[in-house]
């Protein structure tokens, strides 16, 4: 069975908490809510989640601050922004710190869905890139590439075989085919000679007395 991923959003407004609560259960994730950074901060510290969702503007520590801190104690977590109040200084700011998006409100339910899976799937990659340094060994990727090379070479060289060897007896049939008129002929007199050589031979023997 595969588990959930677990998402956090941060919001102060508690409808817009149990909204998004509702829809993104709906789509298979498990979600937990904070009302504002620090609250979301204690509740990281205590279980990680696997993408967390904030609005910018809170009370206490805003969105902006909760992203420092991800970016300081939890680097593999991928956060995204919500804002309505956004500006192109702010948006800079988050991707400098590393945030996996940056969405202007209002957004729809279903645009949030798909922002949220696909940074869900992004902490994948750097748990591979670290499996991989452990255990160097061919890359899986390469694996198939080769085989398809291999069999690629190989049928190349099947059919060229193949095509030589139709070939050569194309050409070899209608020599054979000429030799055998050729030839054939000589073959038959030179029988009928050597048939007639051994009858004058007994003709013309000595009688035994």
């Amino acid at each position: 069975m595969i588990a959930q991923k677990r998402v956090m959003l941060v919001d102060d407004e508690e409808s817009v908490r149990l909204s998004w609560n509702r829809y993104l259960s709906q789509q298979g994730f498990e979600v937990t809510t904070a009302n504002d950074g620090a609250n979301a901060i204690s509740k990281l510290q205590a279980e990680p989640v696997d993408v967390v969702v904030s609005d910018l503007r809170m009370p206490g520590v805003d969105g902006v601050q909760l992203l420092q801190w991800i970016h300081d104690e939890r680097p593999q977590t991928p956060f995204i922004l919500l804002t309505g109040f956004g500006s192109e200084d702010v948006e800079k700011q988050v991707r400098d710190l590393g945030a996996f998006d940056y969405l202007n409100k209002p957004i729809s339910p279903d645009t949030l869905a798909a922002v949220v899976t696909a940074a869900t799937h992004l902490k994948l990659v750097p748990q591979a890139a670290v499996a991989a340094e452990a255990a160097p060994v061919t890359s899986p990727e390469a694996v198939p590439v080769a085989a398809v090379e291999a069999a690629t070479e190989l049928q190349a060289k099947s059919g060229l075989r193949r095509f030589t060897e139709v070939a050569v007896g194309l050409v070899a049939a209608p020599l054979m085919g000429l030799a055998f008129v050729v030839f054939l002929p000589v073959i038959g007199f030179g029988a009928l000679f050597w048939r007639m050589g051994e009858a004058l031979k007994d003709l013309f023997k000595p009688a035994e007395i």
